[in-house]
């Protein structure tokens, strides 16, 4: 029997899903981040490596079954990073005919809706997609944590990290969920910017987007934040919008994803800043997760 996969890479966590060509069997299963931009070449190599066996073993297959697969993968940005990442999968033993390599925005938006369209993704690291009708993409933003990607986990992240520290320089005004961004790291607030200077790993420095986020009282740094991040991810969906060169009346869709429009306030600041047309166009969707938008892409080049 055939087998189709689905591998969503992000800058967290990867998300595998393998089904049967008659879907009698399906078998899901994470495994850690797999951007090379967030964690570097070996750890994706490790993490892919480990959810491609675990799925084998669980479903008592071999690779040579997967009739074909889609990798979205997070940082898969230019020609260099796509280079990087079909060597690294072909290591694995994948055939390129085999398999197709694509950004992971592009399964986020396969999992809502069908083209045309846009996606916004805003987990550890923030990207747009268009989806013109013939499945042609566009892009903006996602050219890298330290310059980009606005708006996103990491932003978030660094933001919060950004105003602790201006407090414990004595350069700026105490808030209380300073102390929490301090515990997070495992660390006293006193003993923050030494913590800091030893951060490696976006990944860490995303996970303080929750506190942001989640934070249960209104507090006017946090607000400041949450304002600027939401405002520019509306840039980005107008900016993608006009990408797609569509007419006046074409069908039009938006996509919201990631981890942090999972949060339905900042969700509701981001379509806030956008005009009416394009509120109107977003898709509230079934929940499906991105790797699910894989997996129709893999069976629709199977085919």
């Amino acid at each position: 029997m055939n087998y189709y996969l689905s591998v969503d890479g992000g800058g967290t966590k990867t998300d595998f899903l393998l089904e049967s060509e008659d879907r009698s069997v399906s078998v899901r299963l994470q495994s850690g981040a797999a951007s090379i931009k967030s964690v570097g070449e070996d750890a994706v190599r490790q993490n892919i490596s480990a959810g491609l066996n675990a799925l084998w073993q669980r479903a008592g297959i071999q690779l040579e079954q997967v009739r074909h697969a889609v990798f979205g993968m997070s940082g898969c940005d230019c020609a260099q990073d796509e280079a990087r990442l079909h060597k690294l999968l072909q290591s694995l033993g994948w055939k390129p005919e085999q398999y197709t390599l694509c950004n992971d925005a592009v399964l986020g938006f396969y999992a809502a809706a069908d083209p045309p369209g846009l996606v916004l993704i805003a987990g550890t690291g923030s990207i747009v997609l268009g989806v013109d009708a013939r499945g042609a993409v566009t892009r903006s933003g996602g050219w890298g944590y330290g310059f980009s990607d606005q708006g996103s986990g990491y932003w978030l992240g660094c933001r919060a990290l950004e105003q602790a520290l201006l407090y414990c320089d004595g350069c700026g005004p105490y808030a209380p969920w300073f102390e929490e961004v301090a515990r997070a790291l495992n660390t006293p607030l006193d003993q923050l910017p030494q913590t800091a200077t030893a951060l490696e790993g976006c990944d860490e420095v995303a996970s303080l987007a929750a506190l942001v986020l989640n934070w249960p009282e209104a507090e006017p740094l946090r607000e400041e934040i949450l304002t600027q991040g939401a405002a520019h991810l509306a840039r980005l969906i107008r900016a993608g919008h006009q990408k797609l060169h569509l007419a006046p009346d074409a069908p039009f869709r938006l996509v919201f994803a990631g981890g942090c429009l999972r949060n339905t306030a900042y969700a509701a600041r981001v379509e806030n800043n956008l005009p009416e047309p394009l509120r109107a166009a977003r898709v509230r969707g079934n929940g499906s997760a991105p790797v699910f938008g894989g997996m129709r892409l893999a069976r629709k080049a199977g085919i």
